[in-house]
């Protein structure tokens, strides 16, 4: 460890500490505001000397050694800590919130990964070389090649965002590519389709069948149903604002769209007149999907969480009847609706390149024989 450049010193300590000399080492009274007190650190990761608050000023003697004990302790930079920093500056806020959902899901899998000497999220950076995160990709790998790419592209994420504010000398994740992950092609039959939407209508989830029945119908991601609002619903049909690329188009009314539409609105407004919560002002914060327990927008995992407790039970339903069904994510009923659809896909779906199309267009077509 590199030596401090320079003692700090302090004659302004809080009346109550009667004996400074008896401080721990490397922490010192920040008097500015209403004060606190610090501690001095070196950074492994970083090669720098870095300060932290470990306590207010009206610490007595016993509780700021407790906190510097804690502290020193901790002193050395681990994944966790850099995530949580990372989760607190500036270019966290900037992104949009469905990416902060996917991201803070990232973090909690990465950081309480087991490995042969406790959590991969307590290792110490200094420690981290490129095979570390090559073979946490590796590994997760073994589990779902999609996931381990979302979690490398996390790590990459923060690291390269500690590069850039000096926080760490080098970047581990650097040059670490994603796996090749093959384009899911399953098509949902209609069969399996009715009968999950049926346990969906049966469920604790008021949400899950009109969403089921507006992806399907608007060929939608799952991000873009939980963000519909008022502002979506125009007289010539649903506004479909498209993600990932894709352009905005507009689903013209159905018989069975308008009633999931209109089904929807009503529950949710009976959901906020129950608990007495007022209706937004304006039309694009009048959301449609919003929690029964609280009145609150509805999140992207908590959404998945009841997703997979219905599948469940479509499952163990479909085993008591005796009847054959395939289970199908929710990302599918864009495929099914893709596939579904007559007439220009391509438009249909907001894709705007061929190449995009074809990983939702599953169904093979059928075609005349030569000659005929």
């Amino acid at each position: 460890m590199k030596k401090r450049g320079r003692t700090r010193s302090s004659n302004n300590f809080p009346a109550h500490i009667k004996d400074p000399s008896k401080l721990p080492c490397h922490t010192w009274f920040n008097k500015s505001g209403a004060g606190k007190w610090m501690f001095d650190y070196y950074d492994a990761t970083s090669e720098k000397w870095r300060s932290r608050r470990i306590a207010g000023p009206l610490a007595t003697m016993h509780e700021i050694w407790l906190a510097y004990e804690a502290q020193a302790v901790q002193s050395e930079t681990t994944f966790k800590s850099l995530s949580l920093d990372f989760q607190k500056s500036l270019a966290w806020r900037d992104l949009s919130r469905l990416t902060q959902d996917d991201y803070l899901g990232c973090h909690t899998k990465i950081i309480n990964s087991k490995t042969a000497t406790g959590l991969f999220g307590d290792q110490a950076l200094a420690k981290w070389s490129v095979a570390t995160v090559r073979n946490y990709r590796d590994f997760r790998a073994d589990e779902s090649r999609s996931r381990a790419n979302k979690e490398l592209s996390y790590i990459k994420r923060v690291f390269s965002w500690a590069y850039e504010y000096e926080k760490v000398k080098n970047n581990p994740a650097k040059g670490i590519k994603k796996l090749t992950v093959a384009a899911r092609k399953h098509y949902a039959d209609d069969k399996d389709y009715n009968f999950l939407l049926q346990v969906a209508f049966e469920s604790n989830y008021w949400y899950m069948p009109y969403a089921m029945e507006i992806a399907y119908l608007c060929r939608m991601r799952l991000s873009e149903v939980i963000d519909l609002s008022d502002t979506d619903e125009l007289p010539e049909g649903l506004y479909i604002r498209r993600r990932k690329g894709s352009k905005d188009n507009i689903t013209e009314w159905s018989p069975r769209l308008e009633k999931a539409w209109k089904s929807a609105k009503e529950m949710r407004n009976k959901i906020q007149a129950e608990k007495r919560i007022p209706q937004k002002i304006k039309p694009e914060e009048r959301l449609i999907f919003i929690s029964e327990r609280t009145g609150d927008r509805l999140v992207v995992s908590s959404f998945k969480t009841a997703k997979a407790r219905i599948d469940q039970q479509a499952i163990k339903k479909a085993k008591e009847l005796g009847i054959e069904f395939n289970h199908f994510t929710f990302h599918d009923l864009k495929r099914k609706g893709v596939t579904d659809t007559s007439g220009n896909k391509q438009e249909a779906s907001g894709h705007r390149n061929a190449s995009m199309l074809n990983i939702y267009d599953v169904k093979p077509s059928l075609v005349r024989p030569a000659g005929e």
